[in-house]
């Protein structure tokens, strides 16, 4: 097997050893923002998703058993839940308060200025405004999200004004992630697929520094209509599977995130102050050859003592680098418990990304009673109401 990875192992587990702890010493100064009072927890029953957890506390003792559990999370329901990971709550929390900038102090013409080159580019830089993706028979949705990229195209001035004063915070914080998070967690997955420990890190970001083309997402939903939550059931957004490798939220109260769990079975997302809810996406389930699984999931009216509340979330969709192709990883795992998934033309990593997000819930798809049917590089993607 050839190795990608550019630096010792004993060095690896030195330097992400110092960024979990750094993760929770004092902040630089940072602009006053007002703190961010988290919603109240539902109080009604509902039927919680058996998610398991990965507490990274134990990465540098315990390495063996969180491979066992992050083997089990992937192939099984394709989420789980990180604890331990070093990052101060208070942190998290600001995030939130941030999120609330980019929604409630920049005007709707500025909004307009800086919307999103979806159907255009394929990109989600900038804002996602309301009413874009159609949800069922007419009904629009009532969310909107703001982007952040972490490439070099995402300067300062790119933001609009009210939240340039938070742009450097906001990378910090995303470099917090990628480090503290994203990178441990990829190294327990190249335990699970037995590539060489680093494999997928490099994958995402080289010895050169070259990353991919991560987004960083504040999102919000107001509630549906009761006309339109009949006619959706619910739904506030359709079930799909996420278009890039790994994504993380930060998990927050409103319980209105849902699981497809394996016996086909919707069930709500349990919050955990301080955690991060994790799952793969479409670009890491293909190149494992579907051996860990990309997972449903959908967004609906939470219960009732929440139903009038907005659903602020905090997000990081981890991407690859650009222009490498779906094939399958080098992993003797992948190749005899694995298929392929592209029988012609292999899309690339952005290119399969970009096709996505130019058409989900604005293109004609195949109806179905349970799920909607749309066709990319062979492949049919599901979109459950």
């Amino acid at each position: 097997m050839t190795t990608v990875t550019t630096t010792s192992t004993e060095a690896l587990e030195t330097n992400l050893s110092r960024l979990s702890l750094s993760a929770s010493s004092p902040s630089p100064s940072y602009p006053p923002l007002p703190r961010w009072k988290a919603p109240p927890q539902t109080q009604h029953e509902v039927e919680w998703a058996d998610i398991l957890t990965v507490d990274l506390s134990l990465y540098d003792t315990d390495k063996p058993k969180l491979i066992e559990t992050v083997q089990t999370a992937l192939q099984r329901d394709g989420f789980f839940y990180v604890i331990g990971h070093g990052i101060d709550i208070e942190k998290l929390n600001r995030q939130f308060a941030i999120g609330e900038v980019a929604f409630d102090r920049v005007p709707r013409e500025e909004k307009e200025a800086h919307r999103a080159q979806i159907k255009e580019k394929g990109s989600f830089m900038g804002y996602k405004l309301q009413n874009y993706w159609e949800i069922k028979d007419g009904v629009r949705d009532r969310i909107e999200h703001y982007n952040f990229y972490n490439n070099s195209i995402d300067p300062v001035t790119r933001h609009p004004t009210a939240l340039r004063p938070f742009v450097p915070e906001v990378k910090d914080f995303l470099h917090t992630m990628r480090n503290t998070v994203l990178r441990r967690v990829l190294n327990l997955i190249d335990g699970v697929l037995g590539l060489d420990e680093g494999y997928l890190w490099n994958l995402h970001q080289d010895a050169q520094g070259v990353m991919g083309d991560d987004v960083f997402r504040y999102m919000i939903y107001d509630p549906l209509t009761g006309q339109e939550s009949k006619k959706t059931n619910g739904v506030m957004l359709n079930g799909h599977t996420d278009f890039n490798s790994i994504s993380t939220l930060i998990s927050q109260p409103i319980t209105a995130l849902q699981v497809l769990m394996p016996d086909d079975v919707w069930r709500y997302v349990k919050h955990k102050d301080g955690a991060f809810v994790i799952n793969i996406g479409d670009q890491l389930s293909f190149m494992s050859g579907g051996v860990l699984k990309g997972t449903m999931h959908r967004v609906v009216s939470p219960p009732e003592d929440q139903r009038a509340l907005r659903r602020l979330g905090v997000f990081h969709f981890a991407q690859f680098r650009n222009h490498l192709p779906l094939d399958l990883l080098p992993s003797e795992k992948v190749h005899k418990e694995g298929h392929i998934i592209f029988e012609g033309e292999v899309p690339t990593t952005n290119g399969w990304e970009q096709t996505r997000v130019k058409s989900y819930g604005t293109s004609n798809f195949i109806k179905g009673e349970e799920y909607d049917i749309e066709v990319i590089a062979g492949l049919q993607v599901r979109h459950y109401h």
